[in-house]
C-alpha cells in the first residue's frame, strides 16, 4: 500500500473562482455546502416571485403553474452545488486507489502524480471559468422571452422585471453550474485516458472480474446527482410543451427522458472504456498462465487420487477443497469484463435521468394511468 501527499491533494471540483466564491461566504465546505446551496436556490427564486407578485394580474398565478422554473431553480440548482463534496471524494478515492492497490507500475507513479497536479491546475483555471461564465452570459442576451409565458412579458410587449431577472441572472445561473460540471467532467475523462496508458498491472484472477478497476465504476455512479439535476429541465419542459401527452400518448412522453437516460449513461461510462486495452492485455497474459497452473494442479491431483492407491481417505481431504477452490478462481478469471462496468452503477445513473420523470407523473396524479396505458400498449 503506497501513499501520495499530491493524490490526498486531488481534487477537481474545490477549485476555481466559484468555488472560492463559496468559501469566503463559508458556505462550500463539506459540513455547510447543503446550507449555501439552500441561500443561492432561494436567493434565486426568491426575487422572482417578489417581482412577479409586483407585476400583478396573472403573473404570479402563471409563475406558480410553471414547474419549469421551480424545477431550475429549487432542485436542479441546489443539487448541482450540494453534491460537489460528495463527487470530489469519490474522484479523489478513485484517484488514489491507483496507488493504494498498487495497480500503477513503478515507472508510472511520478507520472500519475504529475498528471493529478495537471488536472487539478485545469479545474482551477480562472480563465476556465469566465470562458463558461461568458457563454451562458452571451446566450442569456441573445435568448427572447417567451411569449407562451406570459409572465416573462410586461404588457407593452417587452421582457418584465421577472422575466428579466430569470433570462439574465436564474437561468444562466444553472447552465454556469452546468457546464462547470461538464468541464469538471471532460478533466476527469482525460485523467483517465491518460491513466490507461500508464504500465497498469492488473490482476487477471481479482474478484471484481475488473482486474482491480471495478471501483471506478463505483466512481463513475456517484455523478448521478448532476444527471439528476440536469435531467428535471428536461422533464419539466416536455411537461409544460407536451403535457397532453401524458395521458394520450405516454410513450411519446417518455421517449424523451428516456434517450436522455441512456446517453447519460454512454457519457458517464464512456470513460471507462478507455481501459478496454489494458483488460485485454491482462487477459491474454493470464489466461494462458492460470490455465498451465491449473492443468498442473489438475494432473497432479488426478496421478494422487486415480493412477495409484490414495493414501489418505477421500473424505475431508484437503486436495478436493483445492481442486474446487482453484475451479471457482478460473471461472472467476474466465468471466473477467473487458470493460469495468457495474450494474448497480449504470442502474443508478439511468434511475436518476428518469427520477424527475416519475416526480411529474406522480405530481399530475397520472402515474398509475400511464403505467396501465403502457401495459396494455405493450400487451
Amino acid at each position: 500500500m503506497v501513499g501520495s501527499q499530491t493524490l490526498s491533494d486531488f481534487s477537481l471540483v474545490r477549485g476555481g473562482p466559484f468555488q472560492t466564491l463559496g468559501r469566503r461566504l463559508r458556505g462550500v465546505e463539506p459540513r455547510r455546502s447543503g446550507l449555501f446551496a439552500l441561500v443561492l436556490a432561494l436567493g434565486c427564486w426568491g426575487p422572482l416571485v417578489l417581482m412577479t407578485w409586483m407585476q400583478g394580474g396573472d403573473a404570479p398565478r402563471l409563475l406558480l403553474r410553471d414547474l419549469q422554473v421551480h424545477g431550475e431553480l429549487l432542485l436542479s440548482l441546489p443539487v448541482l452545488v450540494a453534491s460537489g463534496p460528495y463527487i470530489d471524494s469519490r474522484l479523489g478515492a478513485a484517484a488514489r486507489q491507483f496507488l493504494r492497490a498498487d495497480l500503477v507500475g513503478g515507472g508510472g507513479r511520478g507520472a500519475l502524480e504529475a498528471l493529478a497536479r495537471r488536472c487539478t491546475r485545469w479545474c482551477d483555471s480562472a480563465g476556465v471559468e469566465l470562458l463558461l461564465l461568458g457563454l451562458v452570459i452571451a446566450f442569456a442576451w441573445l435568448t427572447s422571452p417567451d411569449p407562451s409565458r406570459a409572465w416573462q412579458v410586461s404588457s407593452w410587449g417587452q421582457p418584465s422585471l421577472a422575466g428579466g431577472w430569470y433570462l439574465c441572472v436564474a437561468q444562466p445561473l444553472v447552465r454556469f453550474l452546468v457546464l462547470r460540471w461538464l468541464w469538471r467532467g471532460i478533466v476527469w475523462a482525460v485523467f483517465l485516458l491518460r491513466v490507461s496508458r500508464l504500465p497498469l498491472r492488473l490482476a487477471f484472477t481479482h474478484p471484481d472480474q475488473s482486474g482491480g478497476l471495478g471501483f471506478l465504476a463505483v466512481c463513475q455512479a456517484s455523478f448521478a446527482p448532476v444527471v439528476f439535476a440536469v435531467s428535471v429541465p428536461v422533464a419539466s419542459y416536455s411537461f409544460r410543451t407536451n403535457a397532453a401527452a401524458i395521458t394520450e400518448s405516454p410513450l411519446v412522453y417518455i421517449m424523451p427522458q428516456v434517450l436522455y437516460a441512456v446517453l447519460a449513461c454512454l457519457a458517464v461510462f464512456a470513460p471507462l472504456a478507455c481501459f478496454f486495452r489494458p483488460l485485454v492485455a491482462a487477459k491474454r497474459r493470464g489466461d494462458p498462465w492460470f490455465s498451465a497452473v491449473a492443468a498442473h494442479h489438475s494432473r497432479e491431483f488426478e496421478d494422487r487420487w486415480f493412477q495409484k492407491k490414495p493414501e489418505l481417505p477421500a473424505l475431508g481431504a484437503p486436495d478436493f477443497s483445492s481442486l474446487a477452490d482453484l475451479g471457482s478462481s478460473f471461472m472467476v478469471a474466465r468471466k473477467m469484463k473487458l470493460f469495468p462496468w457495474d450494474q448497480r452503477g449504470l442502474l443508478a445513473v439511468g434511475g436518476a435521468g428518469l427520477a424527475p420523470l416519475v416526480i411529474l407523473l406522480m405530481v399530475d396524479r397520472q402515474f398509475l394511468a400511464v403505467v396501465n396505458q403502457l401495459r396494455q400498449s405493450m400487451s
